[in-house]
């Protein structure tokens, strides 16, 4: 399936190509514009040029963390920030509140059910 007209734009970023490369092909066949980013820095800098409508982060990437990155996005675009999806393995309640308070606005844990978060971006992006 290939991008559909007017379809939302999907920042993914993961320190672990494997799981990258994985979430981009299922987020890709069902029919969202993608990019990809290894880092966190690499995140910051396509959503300069990508405007994603949502982004799915990990939250332990080195250097500059998912947090980091979520925090950056807030001072940047305010109130039209992405939507701010953490996919992480980091599942303690403290690591959720944390996440929120940097403006995550869902947290999917890993390993992830793909069916769960296809149907999550449906309705974020419905």
């Amino acid at each position: 399936m290939g991008e559909k007209p007017g379809a939302l734009r999907v920042l993914i970023a993961d320190d672990n190509r494997d799981t990258v490369l994985t979430l981009g092909i299922l987020v890709r066949s069902e029919g969202y514009i993608v990019r990809l980013a290894e880092s966190g820095k690499q995140a910051l800098a396509a959503a300069t040029y990508f405007q994603p409508d949502i982004v799915l982060l990990d939250l332990g990437m080195p250097e500059v963390s998912g947090f980091d990155v979520a925090q950056e996005f807030l001072q940047r675009y305010g109130d039209r920030c992405p939507v701010l999806i953490a996919v992480t393995a980091h599942r303690r309640e403290e690591d959720r509140r944390r996440a929120a308070s940097c403006g995550f606005r869902y947290f999917v844990p890993k390993p992830y059910n793909p069916d769960a978060l296809i149907s999550l971006l449906g309705r974020v992006g419905g």
